[in-house]
């Protein structure tokens, strides 16, 4: 199964799970994407199934070439991750005649109220990203730093029949996905599927190489097991491989339908399914209706904002609405410094969500033209300053001297509203440890105030302490969970959703544009900037074929900017263009007026693409080529050359030709306009990731065997090494390298929480090395001890 940044299970490992069983109307949550109805109804036993998350892209035609009947796409994980990819993976699993499912990577371990939470959120996201209503959902419930396995067996159980009712009444079929291991260990399984019969995604592997078939004799020795995860490389294509043991379908809406397993597979007595009973819907939330003030209107927010069964902030959170979601309300109430505003939902419910604190509002307000409405609550559009921080490079150890003087105690709970750097002090001076991304949700232990800055000190692994910044001038940077203080709260206005909105800087932002409506798709990442300057903050860095819809373009100097809105009538502006050459495509017929001219025109991030000696002595070959590691995209063939982009391990790219010069092999993949990026492919003969077999209409590049990772000579590889196979779990970004050197190339920068398995450790000078088996025989390494003090968790 996948967590949100990399895929790593073993037979060890935990996933989600689905059931055949009745369901009923959704509990009131909004649906925000149109449901549609499956290529595939209905799945015959012993059929083959992969599951997928957002690293695999959102193609499977090659899956369903090679078999498989259904597919299990990875919606959401917590509260705060949604997959980007589950539409269009989901989209093209129904194209390709297969039955699409879904699953939720849980953290909830044994909080039943926070399963509700996440149950909530599993069915937003799943709905948002089309999978049909009666379609299995399963909870994902892993061994894993941010998921407690270790809260007993009862409460787990308790914990993940809260999340499946949640499914259940949300419209979707649960399940529940995990590792035979842990589900025997550390789950109550008949008490869930008592409740829920036949509901149990089993992985339990017979190997972790490549399988293609499911070997019957390592059928897991469980009762009510409805799908068996056998191995984690299906025919070699990197993908879990699943087979039914019941035949399964999306159309189970019938109370009374009984699924039983009709295969001839030891599952020990496994019984037939029986519906489960209806979970109660809480309706308490409808006692809500005294002194509200009736009012048709529509409001946008303008950030993160809670949308919870009642009008009290110790209410239980149905979702978390982003930044420019677009909410119908039919009446609003003051209570105390917010004014609530109340939504229509399924089932005669309703949610609830904050409009406005101490009479400044948290969005943009619409009210509908009726004779009787009331006005809204007067407007005041004061914003949070922006976050500043600039990343470093991640470093481990604290350089804050005073990291425990001064300090407030105080546990809580934020999540960021923004981008938010994690420094190893309470200073914008230290250093690094890593960039959080907006949602992220932190735990605090204590506060406090220097200059303009609040900070958080959040605990880590081996008695060390995280630091960021929660609020600038008095101002949230996200939102403090109600009720998670012990103490005090933080700095003024707590527990509210804030929005990081970025003032802009430039005071031109509005002279000598010219107006055009069109849409600009990002040919690289690209800053977003609050003013028309390379000086100018930056609002979030836009990733590759990110799609901005902009209103007006002026061109300063070798740049063209374009003007993009955003709430409560900010912009926000970023380079289309580069002394005229486009950094990405602007859509055909997009504009109302003439495009800009070509030395005053936005878009591709290529710096000038195309060296002419790049076109010379090269071969054609069109074929597909998918990174075994992390490889730069370059505007020309040459080391020398500029990064376009850092390519993540698994991209896959299209090339159309390759050259050799000195040990490289090169790539050539076209891109917009005209232009090129230029990748390695081989270095000394050894490819740096995977030739799709039968893509090329030429012979392959070079006479060398496939290897699945960029390989150096480095010392010290395979000698002195102890063996012992492990597990690992970062607990900040650390380097994966070719070899147990830190002058080895790096393979790729390895986020915090990432799970690795090694099975062998080495000492060299300050270090301790750890060896990770990789594809083709190849390995990586990584430091997990500096001075004997641990990077991360040993499991």
């Amino acid at each position: 199964m996948r967590s949100t940044n990399k895929r790593f299970i073993s037979a060890l490992a935990c996933a989600s799970a689905m059931t055949a069983l009745a369901i009923a109307d959704p509990m009131g949550v909004t649906k925000t994407h149109q449901v549609v109805q499956a290529a595939t109804d209905n799945v015959p036993a012993r059929s083959a199934g992969v599951d997928v998350a957002s690293w695999q892209g959102t193609n499977l035609t090659q899956q369903a070439k090679s078999g498989a009947k259904f597919t299990v796409v990875k919606v959401s994980e917590s509260t705060n991750y949604q997959n980007p990819h589950a539409q269009g993976q989901i989209n093209s699993a129904e194209q390709n005649n297969m039955m699409p499912m879904g699953y939720h990577y849980a953290h909830f371990g044994a909080d039943s109220n926070r399963a509700v939470q996440e149950g909530n959120y599993a069915v937003s996201s799943a709905q948002q990203s089309g999978l049909p209503q009666g379609s299995y959902l399963a909870a994902d419930w892993e061994q894993d730093a941010h998921n407690n396995t270790n809260g007993g067996r009862e409460a787990s159980a308790n914990a993940i029949t809260s999340f499946m009712d949640t499914v259940h009444n949300g419209g979707y079929n649960p399940m529940l996905y995990s590792s035979e291991w842990l589900l025997k260990a550390k789950v109550d399984t008949n008490k869930v599927t008592q409740k829920y019969p036949n509901s149990l995604w089993v992985a339990a592997y017979k190997t972790m190489g490549r399988q293609d078939q499911p070997d019957y004799n390592y059928f897991p020795s469980m009762s009510n097991v409805a799908i068996w995860q056998y191995t984690p490389n299906w025919r070699g294509q990197n993908v879990d491989g699943n087979v039914n043991v019941l035949p399964l379908s999306n159309k189970s809406n019938n109370a009374n339908q009984a699924n039983t397993n009709t295969l001839n597979v030891n599952t020990n007595g496994q019984s037939s399914s029986q519906a489960p009973a209806n979970p109660v819907v809480n309706t308490s939330n409808k006692v809500v209706d005294t002194n509200w003030v009736k009012q048709e209107g529509t409001f946008t927010t303008g950030g993160a904002i809670n949308l919870r069964t009642g009008a009290s902030t110790n209410s239980s959170i149905i979702a978390q609405l982003p930044a420019n979601s677009e909410v119908k309300y039919d009446a609003y109430s003051t209570k105390g410094n917010y004014t609530w505003l109340r939504q229509p939902r399924a089932n005669n419910q309703y949610g609830y969500l904050v409009g406005r604190a101490n009479g400044q509002d948290w969005g943009t307000f619409k009210i509908a033209p009726v004779a009787n409405h009331v006005t809204k609550p007067t407007t005041n559009t004061a914003k949070p300053a922006q976050n500043t921080n600039k990343p470093s490079q991640p470093v481990h150890t604290n350089t804050n001297n005073n990291v425990n003087s001064n300090w407030t105690k105080q546990n809580g709970v934020f999540i960021t509203g923004g981008a938010i750097n994690l420094r190893t002090g309470a200073s914008t001076n230290s250093k690094v440890i890593a960039l959080l991304p907006t949602n992220t949700e932190i735990k605090y232990d204590a506060y406090r105030t220097t200059g303009q800055y609040t900070w958080l000190r959040q605990p880590r692994a081996n008695g060390q302490y995280g630091y960021l910044v929660g609020r600038d001038n008095g101002r949230a940077w996200g939102t403090f969970k109600a009720g998670s203080a012990a103490a005090s709260k933080p700095a003024q206005n707590t527990n509210k959703p804030s929005q990081p909105v970025h003032t802009n800087t430039n005071n031109n932002v509005n002279s000598n544009w010219t107006k055009q409506n069109g849409v600009f798709i990002t040919g690289g990442a690209i800053n977003l900037r609050t003013g028309a300057n390379t000086n100018s903050e930056v609002i979030a860095l836009l990733p590759t074929n990110t799609e901005i819809k902009y209103d007006a373009y002026r061109t300063t100097g070798q740049y063209t900017w374009l003007r993009q809105p955003r709430a409560n009538g900010q912009y926000g502006y970023l380079v289309g263009r580069n002394n005229g050459n486009a950094w990405g495509t602007f859509k055909a017929g997009s504009a109302v007026s003439t495009k800009p001219a070509t030395n005053n025109k936005p878009a591709q991030n290529t710096h000038n693409n195309k060296p002419a000696t790049n076109n010379s002595n090269w071969t054609k070959q069109n074929g597909v080529f998918i990174t075994g590691g992390a490889i730069n995209l370059r505007t020309g063939a040459s080391t020398n050359s500029k990064v376009i982009a850092l390519l993540p391990t698994n991209t896959e790219i299209k090339y159309d030709a390759y050259r050799t010069t000195g040990q490289y092999t090169w790539l050539r993949q076209p891109r917009a306009n005209g232009q090129y990026g230029y990748l390695v492919g081989r270095n000394n003969g050894n490819a740096w990731g995977t030739f799709k077999v039968g893509s090329a209409k030429a012979t392959t590049p070079v006479v060398h065997q496939n290897v699945q990772k960029p390989v150096a000579t480095t010392t010290n590889n395979n000698a002195t090494w102890t063996k012992q196979n492990g597990t690992f779990i970062t607990g900040g970004a650390i380097n994966l390298r070719t070899g147990a050197s830190t002058k080895s190339p790096i393979i790729e920068t390895l986020p915090i929480n990432t799970v690795i398995k090694y099975d062998a450790y080495y000492r060299a000078g300050k270090y301790v090395w750890l060896r990770q088996p990789r594809a083709n025989g190849q390995y990586g390494y990584l430091v997990g001890r500096l001075n004997n003090q641990a990077w991360g968790t040993y499991r």
